[in-house]
């Protein structure tokens, strides 16, 4: 089998590692199944959904990170385990929802709305833009990224509100891991993948939020983002994601 061209497209890490869970996630998932990728990294190029990352692969252009998944398993690339019961893969895909549709939006929360987390992470995100217009297009896009917060519903809550909302979610993935090392089996798949995308941009990035501090009472949360941090991204001491071409 010929293996295929694949070139991610992520944002560049600000973070001092990859800022996008989704981005995270699908590096993780491609450095687990070993498949070999490049990276092309920016603030302003996005996919076909719009979004970032997006991926190249063999010349198509694809949007948003399950689907480039899905992509890469329809063409044999890889292989989802199939030792997984359906009540297995079910609950993977619980997992994945609960994360990506809604602690997802816990953490944007915590990033662009809340002022606490905003004064730290607002000069990072924008300091490759020069001084003299920063101020002027860093209002301007946290209010557009408020705007839609306010339109998906989270951000229409209180600060108390919010946090206890991520802080259920984290003790419920808590809960779901109990002992095991991986969330479904005793090797780590797309579930993995998608949880260590986030709890990772929690964990490692230098933010401080309530987030954090719910997740750092989780010890087995806490081994699982070390294992997974051990595993596919070694050379990294915040979760992954700032190296320009994948190893």
């Amino acid at each position: 089998m010929t293996q295929p061209s694949i070139t991610v497209h992520q944002f560049p890490p600000f973070l001092q590692m990859q800022p996008s869970p989704f981005g995270l996630k699908l590096e993780t998932w491609l450095r687990m199944k070993q498949i070999p990728y490049d990276i092309q990294m920016s603030f302003t190029k996005v996919g076909p959904k719009d979004k970032i990352p997006f991926a190249n692969i063999n010349g198509e252009v694809i949007g948003d990170s399950e689907i480039i998944i899905d992509r890469l398993l329809h063409l044999g690339e890889a292989a989802e385990s199939d030792d997984l019961s359906e009540e297995q893969k079910a609950k993977g895909i619980l997992i994945r929802r609960m994360v990506e549709e809604h602690m997802y939006f816990v953490l944007m929360h915590s990033r662009w709305v809340d002022d606490t987390g905003w004064t730290v992470f607002g000069p990072m995100v924008f300091s490759h833009i020069p001084g003299l217009i920063r101020p002027f297009l860093s209002k301007k896009i946290r209010k557009i990224v408020k705007k839609n917060l306010w339109a998906q519903g989270i951000s229409r809550h209180s600060d108390a509100e919010i946090y206890e909302k991520g802080a259920r979610d984290i003790k419920a993935l808590s809960a779901l891991l109990g002992e095991s090392d991986y969330f479904l089996a005793e090797k780590p798949g797309i579930a993995d993948a998608s949880a260590y995308g986030l709890l990772a941009n929690i964990l490692y990035a230098p933010l401080n939020s309530p987030l954090k501090k719910t997740l750092q009472s989780c010890s087995n949360l806490l081994a699982f983002c070390d294992r997974m941090r051990s595993e596919f991204w070694p050379e990294s001491p915040r979760g992954g994601g700032e190296a320009s071409k994948a190893v």
